[in-house]
């Protein structure tokens, strides 16, 4: 059994792990969109209709954006920035929040598991997950334990 150190996300930190989200989830979407903006913009004859569907599309990107900032500095959302620490163990994974509640999940509910460049994030949902930084792991070999032990089962 391992247990990780305290860990604590700041809003910025949640904003940018739910655009990192957002981006890992549809990348190919958003390369189709770049392109069709690059195609658009290199025509030679641009008009009206082109510029407004260029400037919808950002439009859109850019509302998606606010929203997700809106949500990741919304008070109702401060739970997710109590500082907490993780108890791994190979069947399950106890997480200990600072207001005194534990949530204890079986390894095998974990259906889907992403890395991130800083952080590995553990979903039990479509859009539930556990965030556990690089940095939580209180030595490489607890970290690499955790790699062999956990992530390499949920991904097979």
């Amino acid at each position: 059994m391992i247990q990780t150190q305290n860990i604590e996300l700041t809003s910025d930190e949640f904003f940018y792990l739910l655009v990192t989200i957002y981006i890992k989830k549809r990348w190919m979407l958003l390369i189709w969109v770049v392109l069709l903006i690059f195609f658009l913009l290199l025509t030679q004859n641009i008009g009206t209709v082109e510029y407004l569907l260029i400037l919808a599309i950002l439009a859109f990107h850019a509302i998606l954006l606010i929203q997700y900032w809106i949500y990741s500095h919304s008070k109702a959302n401060q739970v997710y920035l109590l500082s907490r620490y993780f108890e791994i163990d190979t069947h399950q994974i106890v997480e200990r929040i600072e207001d005194g509640s534990t949530t204890s999940m079986k390894t095998e509910q974990f259906i889907k598991v992403m890395k991130t460049g800083k952080c590995y994030l553990l979903f039990v949902a479509k859009n539930e997950y556990v965030y556990l930084p690089f940095d939580a792991f209180r030595c490489d070999s607890d970290r690499e334990w955790f790699e062999n032990e956990i992530v390499k089962k949920m991904k097979n």
